[in-house]
């Protein structure tokens, strides 16, 4: 399939399914006026999703062709119906269209912009398109774990489930449609900042241009802003900066700024991650975190308008926000908790103290969340915590406190220092600083309530400074903005500034947990904590310090607007430093496209692996499993991810990459190191010829990978082509082969005749 008509084909779905359920997107975000049509294309496919996956998890119903079109013409059928009942009121073509031209900008000029480098490899994009193809393929929900056959992922996977959903309507190979949901992604996350910074400040009342400008810079500062390392690097060493390249320059390393020291032991060293939405599409990673960033977003911008539950159809639309909140959980599971807070306290703000009331609205955002999320729920088995071991027992005794340690780290470490944290957060604590002292200045209200508590005031600050100082940096950048953010939010009675307060406040909030405790996870520190929250932060603070900057500079008197509009135009440009040199490394210079199949490198990098792959694609079908060389985590060999075969195939293997597999069950496998080191030895004694007694997959596969003579993985066991006899001898036959690699079945299987 061409590049051009694979994207024809994507958008035409996409542009189906968006039209098809434009009126129910339209009635949810009822209080954004004409706003409401950024987030049309990031729910649309949630929606049509949803839709399907919720009976197909429960009720087994096949995740279809068929069913899919059947669901999306009811769907759109009941949407519209609904809309022309209501007269058509509130649709402006023109508002619609200019979002529309917004996300064909931004995806056209992101598919452009991967063409010069598809390439699915490095870092865990093997892994994710081993996800996406195993979805892509099957009918089953959840679908089977592409590197642990026979067992169905245990992993947040919604996000690879609505890619799927585009890849069966239109046919489009799933290695195509790695890239193309990227720029689907970034477009629609585009659209959804849009919504969002114009909605703030809509709701200061200003005038259509400063929402437009607003709706301009959020995409901006959410997209293509990174931290202020770029710019510290480019200042200190302009040449060795430009000069680096992207794995050893600030491409990828603006991505690790904050380093812990002595987290297990004096002097051991560990990056933490910080990246940010910039990183990652320019990187290209189809993980969790992105595939449900624009709904993440989409929540943030629905709950902005959100509505006391006083009616039955607020309280339908409350339930509806939280069925989204558990799609969230489904799609990235550390999302929902942000997500739920942002609604919680947007409905917390609009009750304005009737807190009984507020809880009962919370509830029935929670039940919602709850119905949403069940199929996941009941089948996913969250792989953190300590062992029980690792607890005290008495502690582990008393109810609810033994969960909480047992999943819940304290850092006893020194966490990040003061450069660290502006290097990370530096602007938006900068565009808060400004707001804060514009708002302190101009409302005597904040002045007053200072004046009367300046005692507890300043004793709480006293303090916070002394922790900050001897332990903590954070409390004072992060905290301090944390408490002003919440006291505005609280004290002010303007809505706009309640509502970006509240915003800047969830955001900080999100940065300033993992200084203090993070998730026990496999990696034993707070590396993932950081990242996860971050980039949700990132998501938070980008868009409201957007519609900060549009705020300031209108209400400003004229003669301080020039000042500062450069002072904030400087701030800007330096976060905006990474983008463009980090896309330039990336693309090496953007010389060659070479367009959006993520497979592509595969035929230039072995001809014969890649001829071997097509060829599973062509004859496995629904229930067959492979035997490949069991994988190490990360490892390319020359020029091919391990496990190359089930992740360009979807066809599961009996072992992959095996610490990913134990990050995803240990929470489901007591004994997991023991069930991965069974299923390695099992697959190498399969790989040469040995009797086993588990069931034989139905493929058997040959290739470079099996044949090294020197393994970089330690689960590959170093073999030569003398094995082939000792395959047939015990019963295997080829089915295919194409130079090196060849594809094996029993004799009594119908492609041992046929296959060729």
């Amino acid at each position: 399939m061409s590049d051009l008509d694979a994207l024809l084909r994507w958008y035409l779905v996409l542009t189906l399914v968006s039209i098809g359920l434009a009126p129910a997107i339209v009635w949810l975000g009822r209080g954004l006026g004409s706003l409401v049509y950024g987030l049309v294309r990031p729910l649309g496919l949630v929606m049509l999703t949803w839709l399907v996956w919720w009976p197909a998890a429960m009720l087994a119903v096949p995740f279809s062709r068929p069913i899919l079109v059947f669901a999306l013409l009811i769907a759109a059928v009941a949407s519209w119906c609904l809309w022309f009942r209501s007269g058509l009121s509130g649709l402006k073509v023109h508002d619609w269209l200019a979002f529309e031209l917004l996300w064909i900008v931004a995806f056209l000029g992101y598919a452009w912009f991967r063409s010069f480098n598809p390439d699915i490899i490095n870092t865990e994009k093997p892994m994710e398109i081993a996800l996406l193809s195993s979805v892509s393929r099957s009918g089953e929900v959840p679908a089977p774990d592409p590197w642990f056959a026979g067992s169905a992922i245990n992993y947040y996977y919604f996000g690879f489930q609505s890619l799927a959903t585009i890849v069966k309507l239109s046919g489009v190979p799933a290695t195509i449609a790695f890239n193309l949901g990227l720029a689907t992604l970034f477009a629609s996350c585009a659209t959804a900042a849009a919504t969002i910074g114009g909605q703030i400040v809509r709701r200061f009342g200003l005038s259509r241009r400063s929402i437009v400008s607003a709706a301009t810079l959020a995409p901006v500062l959410l997209l293509l802003a990174g931290n202020l390392e770029t710019a510290r690097r480019l200042i200190d060493d302009r040449q060795a900066t430009v000069a680096a390249g992207w794995w050893d320059g600030v491409g990828w390393n603006a991505s690790r700024i904050i380093v812990d020291n002595g987290v297990n032991q004096a002097g051991d060293a560990k990056d933490t991650i910080n990246e940010f939405p910039a990183f990652s599409f320019v990187l290209g990673d189809l993980h969790p975190h992105v595939l449900t960033y624009p709904l993440l977003a989409a929540v943030l911008a629905l709950a902005l308008v959100i509505r006391r539950g006083t009616s039955g159809s607020d309280r339908a639309r409350l339930a509806a926000l939280g069925t989204l909140v558990g799609v969230l959980y489904a799609s990235n599971s550390w999302d929902a908790p942000a997500g739920f807070l942002v609604v919680a306290v947007m409905l917390m703000l609009a009750w304005q103290g009737d807190w009984k009331h507020a809880a009962i609205d919370i509830a029935t955002v929670a039940a919602g969340a709850v119905v949403g999320a069940l199929p996941f729920l009941i089948q996913f088995d969250a792989p953190i915590g300590v062992p029980a071991s690792g607890v005290p027992q008495w502690i582990t005794a008393v109810p609810i406190l033994g969960s909480l340690v047992s999943t819940f780290g304290v850092v006893s470490w020194r966490p990040s220092s003061v450069a660290e944290l502006l290097m990370v957060h530096g602007l938006w604590i900068g565009i808060f600083t400004v707001f804060a002292l514009v708002e302190l200045c101009g409302n005597s209200v904040y002045r007053d309530g200072a004046a009367r508590h300046r005692h507890i005031m300043m004793a709480g600050g006293a303090l916070l400074f002394a922790v900050g100082f001897a332990w903590a940096p954070a409390v004072v950048l992060i905290g301090l903005p944390v408490g002003v953010a919440i006291w505005f939010a609280m004290r002010s009675s303007d809505a706009g500034t309640r509502a970006l307060a509240a915003l800047f406040a969830v955001g900080f909030t999100l940065a300033l947990v993992p200084e203090f405790f993070y998730i026990q996870d496999p990696f034993a520190d707070r590396m993932n904590t950081v990242f996860k929250l971050y980039f949700q932060a990132w998501l938070m603070l980008s868009v409201a310090s957007a519609a900060t900057l549009v705020v300031i500079v209108r209400k400003l008197e004229i003669p301080w607007r020039p000042g500062l509009g450069f002072v904030g135009t400087l701030a800007v440009v330096a976060a905006l430093a990474y983008t463009p040199l980090s896309a330039h490394d990336w693309t090496n210079g953007f010389v060659e496209p070479r367009g959006l199949d993520g497979m592509e490198y595969v035929e230039r990098a072995n001809a014969d692996e890649f001829a071997t792959i097509m060829w599973l694609r062509d004859h496995a079908v629904s229930g067959d499993t492979l035997v490949e060389s069991p994988g190490c985590s990360y490892d390319v060999i020359n020029g091919l991810p391990m496990n190359r075969m089930s992740a360009f195939s979807g066809v599961p293997t009996t072992i992959g990459w095996s610490f990913h597999e134990y990050q995803w069950r240990r929470g489901e496998i007591e004994a997991i190191d023991s069930a991965l080191n069974a299923r390695i030895t099992t697959a190498n004694a399969m790989l040469s010829g040995e009797p086993v007694s588990t069931t034989m997959p139905r493929f058997l596969v040959l290739g470079h990978q099996e044949l090294m003579a020197d393994a970089q993985c330690p689960n590959v066991v170093p073999r030569d082509t003398t094995i082939i006899g000792a395959l047939r001898d015990a019963g295997w036959t080829e089915a295919f082969s194409s130079g090196e690699s060849r594809v094996f079945v029993q004799l009594d299987d119908s492609l041992a005749l046929h296959g060729r």
